[in-house]
């Protein structure tokens, strides 16, 4: 199941994003997000995205834009979120 996240993701947007890949992941345990095209992120965000690496078997990052690096160094949570560069 491949994810491509959006632009933002803000606490003003993170519950109908939660939301959406809820639906669209389901029962299944892999994932690939796709976070290329994210520019904007918080503390919001960073937690959903911890929540997904927590629960996700499986999850892989494609194309980690540098403003969720970023973000994610800058809240020491590199690690945590597994991410690659």
């Amino acid at each position: 199941m491949e994810i491509t996240l959006g632009e933002s993701l803000d606490i003003t947007q993170i519950q109908s994003i939660k939301e959406e890949i809820a639906n669209k992941i389901g029962d299944e345990k892999q994932c690939t997000l796709d976070a290329g095209s994210v520019n904007r992120i918080d503390g919001a965000g960073l937690q959903l995205l911890l929540c997904l690496v927590r629960t996700q078997e499986e999850l892989q990052w494609q194309n980690v834009s540098e403003s969720l690096y970023g973000a994610a160094q800058t809240a020491g949570m590199v690690e945590l979120l597994k991410l690659n560069r």
